[in-house]
């Protein structure tokens, strides 16, 4: 089973995404990438950022004049992530205040829910945390600069869009501004699991039942079609065996998946 990764405020006011022109484009539209959003908190004060997962501190960075703080931190251990797949990854968040990274060191471990830093302002007009995500382990230093400037996370991985990343746990984060974003939710801190179709072929429905018409493979998710193409060597409409998906949400046998529902007696968990 693979804990969610989840948001790590409890408000949710995003004052920039990714592809803000104040100052986020360019990190999207050069090379390397990555995809950060600004994340402001309720208020203009101070909130606390949590740990969205188990995790470690890799590098912490800025301290005093050095430059605008910045820290690392890794997912010790692979977790769910809101595009249904699963992976170690690396946080970046930048502009914490010196008084919180001095209380952290490099390889400490944080566990889930615990107090990471907080919002800040340092090279900052206002106190937010500017956040990127990427799968795998911290590359490098961690980043480097892209061909528009920027300065971007870098992973052994790939990038992530925060709501290909993060889940919402509805009883954690009070949602304020999504800036547009749209992230999928958890009810109630339901913990979500990775299960692996063991049937030759699993219909995906449209609800949580076999009265639901079955979706067809065109109407499944990239991810879902790469993995039936190259386990099963053709298109199928539905799951083939082998298949890994994360549920979304479970009511009785069903599960909620990327794509749509599916039958849990014809699955098992993946770990």
């Amino acid at each position: 089973m693979y804990e969610p990764l989840i948001y790590p405020f409890r408000v949710m006011r995003i004052t920039q995404r990714y592809d803000g022109k104040t100052s986020h484009l360019p990190h999207t539209t050069g090379t390397p990438q990555d995809f950060p959003i600004d994340e402001a908190g309720a208020d203009g004060g101070r909130d606390p950022v949590f740990a969205p997962c188990d995790c470690v501190v890799r590098r912490i960075w800025g301290v005093g004049e050095n430059g605008v703080n910045t820290l690392w931190v890794e997912s010790r251990k692979k977790v769910g992530l809101a595009n249904g797949k699963t992976a170690v990854v690396t946080l970046q968040l930048t502009h914490p205040n010196d008084s919180d990274l001095r209380r952290l060191r490099v390889g400490q471990a944080i566990q889930k829910g615990d107090v990471l830093c907080r919002e800040g302002a340092d090279g900052a007009s206002g106190n937010h945390i500017h956040l990127s995500v990427g799968t795998g382990f911290m590359r490098g230093n961690g980043w480097t600069k892209n061909s528009s400037g920027k300065w971007v996370l870098t992973t052994t991985g790939t990038a992530l869009k925060p709501e290909a990343a993060f889940f919402v746990d509805s009883a954690f984060t009070t949602v304020r501004d999504s800036a547009g974003l749209a992230f999928v939710r958890l009810n109630s801190g339901r913990r979500t699991c990775v299960f692996r179709v063991t049937a030759p072929l699993l219909r995906v429905r449209t609800g949580p039942g076999t009265s639901f018409s079955f979706l067809p493979f065109s109407a499944l998710t990239p991810d879902a079609q790469s993995q039936i193409r190259r386990l099963a060597g053709k298109s199928a409409d539905g799951y083939v065996k082998g298949v890994l998906f994360t549920a979304l949400e479970i009511q009785n046998d069903w599960a909620k998946t990327a794509s749509g529902w599916v039958c849990l007696r014809y699955c098992e968990a993946a770990a």
